[in-house]
């Protein structure tokens, strides 16, 4: 067995000390943005518009589903981060996300396998989704992300049509050592 003693601070840390440690933000600048996919988007209104700065905060855009209410946005990552929170707004017409699921590392997510269990499920009621409101994220389950997932299942109202005007995943990038960057001594 190997122990590592850092001279002057304690051997080990606690989970919430290494939450404190990383700074978590707005994970936008660590989205590969030219890689996000979205499935069942309406032409002229597609998942820009709730993710990018600057279009998501205007309220009157918004990425809508187009066939019927369930959209699919997959969102890669620049590195490995870890998720804490996630805040889906949408307008107060009944036509903003209702259930959501959330899944991690699933690049090829596709609506013939959404049914599978999700790594996390919303069911967001109609105040938290018209405010915007951060939820929180069950920190076990969001470790190690490279890709996420947004399943939007079904909306407030119940209609044909899902509007999302914002999306705002709070996070922070996992320091990792890249082993190609080690020299030899």
């Amino acid at each position: 067995e190997l122990r590592y003693k850092a001279s002057g601070a304690a051997a080990t840390t606690t989970r919430s000390e290494r939450t404190m440690a990383a700074k978590e933000t707005d994970l936008l600048e660590e989205m590969d943005l030219s890689s996000v996919e979205c499935l069942n988007q309406a032409t002229g209104k597609d998942w820009g518009n709730a993710l990018k700065q600057g279009y998501r905060e205007d309220a009157g855009l918004f990425c809508a589903s187009d066939d019927d209410e369930q959209l699919i946005i997959t969102i890669p990552f620049r590195q490995i981060v870890y998720l804490s929170s996630i805040a889906i707004q949408g307008p107060a017409d009944g036509t903003a996300p209702k259930v959501v699921k959330i899944f991690v590392n699933k690049p090829n997510l596709s609506f013939d396998n959404c049914a599978k269990k999700a790594t996390e499920q919303l069911t967001l009621t109609a105040d938290q989704v018209t405010n915007g409101e951060q939820l929180e994220l069950d920190f076990t389950q969001f470790q190690n992300v490279r890709v996420v997932s947004i399943f939007v299942d079904s909306n407030q109202g119940g209609g044909d049509v899902t509007n999302v005007s914002k999306i705002i995943i709070n996070g922070a990038p996992v320091h990792t050592t890249n082993m190609s960057e080690l020299k030899k001594c």
